[in-house]
């Protein structure tokens, strides 16, 4: 297990403390008292942070003002730098679109390989949706390859003979792409 914050000391709230002191306090807490919780160093040198964050395959960094307060929600003192992961995946089908996609499509049902990769809903320009509107309005329909459950959703199967690019945060224990978000498509 990781620390990398605290937010009481001894009953405490120490959330309005600048970042630095709150570290300090998160030191003191752990030294010597516990081997199970590892103490996260703050690292000034942004570009060595973010080859550590590359290299150890995680989602991403917390990049925190150094004299900021505990922050609950999105701030400009605390920015969230994803690591994403690039894809280029199947067009299998697509989920039914609602509210101000209802006439185009809610997303791509996508596969890699013969295994379903995810649901790409995001990303997508004005022009892309009329373009995936027409492909899927003359594309043969198919027998289901994944179950409504397995999709997270009821779809269309199709055949369009597709490929997209996507981005995504990592993958889960089934193997399947969190948050992909579509870039482009051939």
């Amino acid at each position: 297990m990781k620390a990398f914050d605290v937010l009481e000391v001894n009953g405490f709230n120490v959330e309005k403390a600048p970042y630095f002191k709150r570290k300090k306090y998160l030191w003191e807490l752990l030294a010597g008292v516990d081997e199970t919780v590892e103490y996260v160093q703050f690292e000034e040198d942004l570009a060595k942070a973010w080859n550590e964050a590359i290299q150890q395959d995680r989602e991403g960094l917390i990049i925190k003002q150094y004299q900021s307060p505990y922050e609950h929600d999105r701030s400009y003192n605390w920015l969230k730098v994803k690591n994403w992961r690039f894809e280029a995946c199947d067009v299998i089908g697509f989920t039914a679109g609602i509210n101000s996609r209802s006439s185009f499509f809610g997303s791509l049902v996508l596969e890699k390989d013969g295994k379903f990769r995810g649901c790409a809903g995001s990303g997508f320009n004005d022009w892309e949706l009329r373009k995936f509107k027409d492909i899927f309005a003359d594309a043969a329909r198919t027998p289901l390859r994944y179950s409504y459950a397995q999709v997270g959703e009821p779809y269309t199967p199709v055949k369009v003979n597709t490929q997209v690019l996507v981005k995504y945060y990592q993958v889960t224990e089934n193997n399947v792409m969190r948050f992909p978000i579509f870039i482009t498509s051939n």
